[in-house]
Parts: C-alpha cells; sequence; structure tokens
C-alpha cells in the first residue's frame, strides 16, 4: 500500500487545556457546529472555512457557548434537533463522563441552559449516538450493555442489550429508522433492530480486540479496526470482510469513516499515535502523521476535513480526494 508523505495541519487552533474530544456536527442544517470537550468544560463553537468563503484567509472560529462539565469526557453525540436558523436557537448535544453517567445539554444561547443526567451504567460509556430523528440515544459500555435511552421521556433507559464483551462503537443507520449497529471489544458487530428489540445478524471479526468501528454514509457499508487490522464489510454479504488490510501495525485505536465521501476512511493507531486517512477505493493512504496526545477524530459532514485533537490543539487537514 502506498504511504503518505508527513503531512502539517491545514489549520490549527490551540485551547488552555487538553482536549478529550472533538466532534463536528454530522447534520446538513448544523454543520457549522463543533463541540469541544476538555477536562471539565464543553465548548460549543461555529467553524467556517475557506471552501466555503472565498473572503476567509484562515479558518474562522467563534466560540457560542461553554457548559460545564463536571467529570472528564468520554465520548460526545450531536442532537439532530440542534440548529443555528430556527427560533429560538437550539443546541443540543449529550457527554458521556467519567462517572458512567450521560448528561443531555440543551440551550437556546440567551438566558436558557438546561442539563439532565442520564443515570444507569455501571462502568465507563465508550461511544454515544443520536438516532436520526433525536428521540432515542444509544450507548454502550465496559458494562457490557447497550442502553436505548428515550431522551424526551424523562430520560429513562427503555430497553438494554446484553453484550458477551465491553461495548466500544455505537451508530444508528442514517436511512432506516431504529436499525442500530453495536460493536463489542471481543471482535462482534451486531445489527439490530430497536423497534423489535430483535437482533438482524452479526458479523465477527476473528481478530481481538476491536477497538472502534463505524457505519459511514453508505448504509451498506460498516469499518472497524481489529488489533491494528482495518476490516469492510458489505452488509448484504456478512460472512467475511470484503477489504483487509492493516494500517496500525502494533494496534489501532479509533476509526471513523468520512460523511463526505464513502471511499475515505479515518484511523488513529500505534506506533506513534499514526493518524492516517485512507482511500478504499485506490488503497492508498491519502494522510498520515503523528497524534501526539489523542484528543478525538472527526469528519465534516459536506467538506473533505478531519479534525483531531492533538493535547490542547486541535488540527484540521484537507483531505485530496482526486
Amino acid at each position: 500500500m502506498e504511504e503518505a508523505l508527513e503531512a502539517s495541519p491545514t489549520y490549527r487552533l490551540n485551547f488552555s487545556e487538553q482536549i478529550y474530544c472533538v466532534e463536528l456536527s454530522p447534520y446538513e442544517w448544523s454543520q457549522h457546529l463543533i463541540s469541544i470537550a476538555l477536562d471539565k468544560e464543553i465548548i460549543i463553537g461555529t467553524v467556517k472555512f475557506q471552501d466555503e468563503d472565498d473572503m476567509l484567509e484562515d479558518i474562522s472560529y467563534r466560540p457560542v457557548r461553554t457548559f460545564h462539565h463536571a467529570t472528564r469526557p468520554h465520548a460526545m453525540a450531536w442532537s439532530p434537533e440542534t440548529s443555528l436558523s430556527v427560533v429560538p436557537k437550539i443546541v443540543s448535544l449529550c457527554v458521556a463522563g467519567a462517572d458512567f453517567k450521560i448528561r443531555l445539554y440543551s440551550s437556546n444561547l440567551n438566558e436558557s441552559d438546561v442539563y439532565e443526567v442520564l443515570d444507569g451504567h455501571s462502568d465507563y460509556v465508550n461511544s454515544i449516538a443520536f438516532e436520526p430523528e433525536g428521540e432515542l440515544l444509544a450507548s454502550v459500555s465496559d458494562d457490557h450493555t447497550c442502553k436505548i435511552w428515550a431522551v424526551k421521556e424523562d430520560q429513562k433507559s427503555i430497553a438494554t442489550f446484553r453484550l458477551t464483551s465491553p461495548g466500544v462503537s455505537t451508530c444508528w443507520h442514517n436511512e432506516e429508522s431504529g436499525k442500530l449497529m453495536v460493536a463489542e471489544k471481543n471482535g462482534l458487530i451486531h445489527l439490530y433492530n430497536v423497534r423489535s428489540l430483535q437482533a438482524i445478524m452479526s458479523l465477527d471479526a476473528g481478530i481481538l480486540p476491536l477497538p472502534s468501528a463505524d457505519w459511514g454514509p453508505n448504509p451498506l457499508k460498516i469499518v472497524c479496526l481489529a488489533a491494528g487490522e482495518l476490516l469492510l464489510w458489505d452488509v448484504t454479504r456478512p460472512s467475511r470482510p470484503i477489504e483487509s488490510f492493516t494500517p496500525h501495525i502494533e494496534g489501532g485505536l479509533i476509526i471513523r469513516a468520512s460523511r463526505a465521501n464513502e471511499d475515505l476512511v479515518g484511523s488513529i493507531g500505534r506506533p506513534d499515535n499514526l493518524l492516517k486517512v485512507t482511500n478504499l477505493k485506490t488503497k492508498q493512504v491519502v494522510l498520515n502523521t503523528t497524534i501526539g496526545i489523542i484528543g478525538g477524530l472527526s469528519w465534516h459532514q459536506k467538506l473533505p476535513y478531519v479534525c483531531a485533537g492533538n493535547d490542547r490543539e486541535l488540527c484540521f487537514w484537507r483531505i485530496n480526494t482526486k
């Protein structure tokens, strides 16, 4: 596989403390929003690039709200109800903390900030995701469960799927309501129908451990890291991966599929906390760079930018898609 040369970030933003998580909003109507999790704060901001505005000479970043968060953040997810183009404005997201609790923050960016606590896990929560309708939230944890929360109905857990190992990643189907992916550390990836509480199918990486998986913009494709190997599945042919190669020879850590280009996937792994962006169609590594202290990985909803926290720095790389 052809390797890209080490690449400096296209843009950098500096913060006063270490970044633990970062999430660009995955929805078209809130694509300019970004959430950055520090040790005790969740900073909400807007971010724009030269690609969108020829008047910009650099990245345009503006913080719009800061939420206090009492414990170290582990995962974040934007609510699809978030929008700055409605009146009143709505900013809504969930944050999973080191105290095993999930907090749902909502603000109109004026005087009204509220937060609710979703309490039910007994160990670290590793991944959370809103259903596209915004009614349900899924969470997976080291306590070997996936929980479904009705976030508009007293924040109660309405269903629990029992897992055979820690849950590491969860994602919803972006078109079909109620279909959920759950990945386990032991290499199993399950698809559930949350409405009927039935398992639809399971995929088996056959390699341990599996630290991260993602369901990209093409709902037929699921990608995961298992040890240091990248595996790509076509869910219409679930018996074995349609692609597999090894981007991280000493083990992978995070994988995220691009929202704007189904052929691009970003991953971070060992040695050296290497961030690699791979074009699955051409098998080329189009970005290869080192992250010092990892603080999350996220793609822009529409533009060819991948973003990663690196200690106190937020780095953005523009990916060449040609």
